[in-house]
């Protein structure tokens, strides 16, 4: 069975990949973020007229995985209807966990490959210094952070089985979390109800608590793991009730899609 599912995973990774060579695959999956949290990273620079970008670094190190984990995933069902396989998927009888779930490996591991060089871009020429922070705790909360995306991304991708216009709400979901993740201004200088929908996003939590290693502050480090633990695991399980809901419609009504 955990053959079966890797074996479908890197069939899911083929299929979404296939038509690139190795050097476009590389310069799209990590090249073409790089260039974005670079030119942020600069904006930011000139705006506040500062040389500390650490906290900027940090944010748009972890939205590099919106490529992966956004864009990607929330095409999954799209793409499975585009190329026929859609009737097996809602036909078949089998549980579709890990069919989701393994829509979703591949792109985590390239969006925490594409989150360290984010770092290590940082350190390299924007001179962030990690000296002071503990990197196993470090790893571990792009790893949090990564997972919750992927989650997120699932829970995306479903709404392709709802509308025809997946690629307006996946446009929209890049932005809202560019404002919402506190990767470019902080949290804190949202109004009350921009708090709250931050507190529902991925990756606010990981952002912080990525901050809280670089300023020392490790008080509330566990508490922001634990709860972006929890919002990935909220994702996913909105994405399987709500996969449910449109295999049980799509049987009752003799139709693939809700629009």
């Amino acid at each position: 069975m955990i053959r079966r599912f890797f074996e479908q995973a890197q069939l899911y990774h083929k299929g979404r990949r296939a038509a690139f060579s190795g050097e476009e695959f590389a310069l799209m999956q990590v090249g073409y973020p790089l260039v974005t949290l670079i030119f942020y990273c600069l904006i930011a620079s000139y705006s506040f007229k500062t040389s500390n970008l650490t906290s900027w670094v940090i944010g748009n190190a972890f939205l590099l995985c919106t490529d992966a984990c956004v864009f990607s995933l929330g095409n999954a069902f799209r793409g499975e209807r585009y190329t026929g396989r859609l009737r097996s998927i809602i036909a078949s009888p089998g549980t579709k966990l890990p069919l989701i779930l393994a829509n979703g490996l591949y792109p985590a591991l390239f969006a925490v490959v594409a989150s360290v060089c984010g770092f290590l871009v940082g350190s390299l020429v924007f001179g962030v210094d990690f000296s002071g922070v503990h990197l196993g705790l470090a790893a571990l909360t792009i790893l949090c952070g990564m997972a919750s995306a992927t989650c997120f991304g699932l829970f995306l991708s479903v709404f392709g089985l709802m509308n025809d216009s997946m690629h307006l709400v996946l446009n929209v979901v890049s932005y809202l979390l560019i404002l919402f993740t506190g990767a470019e201004f902080p949290v804190s200088q949202l109004p009350l109800a921009g708090r709250v929908i931050a507190q529902m996003m991925p990756l606010t939590k990981s952002i912080a608590a990525m901050n809280s290693l670089f300023s020392l502050e490790r008080g509330i480090f566990w508490t922001l793991i634990m709860a972006e633990l929890a919002t990935g695991a909220a994702y996913a399980l909105l994405a399987r009730f709500l996969f449910g809901f449109a295999e049980r419609c799509a049987r009752r009504n003799g139709q693939f899609d809700l629009f």
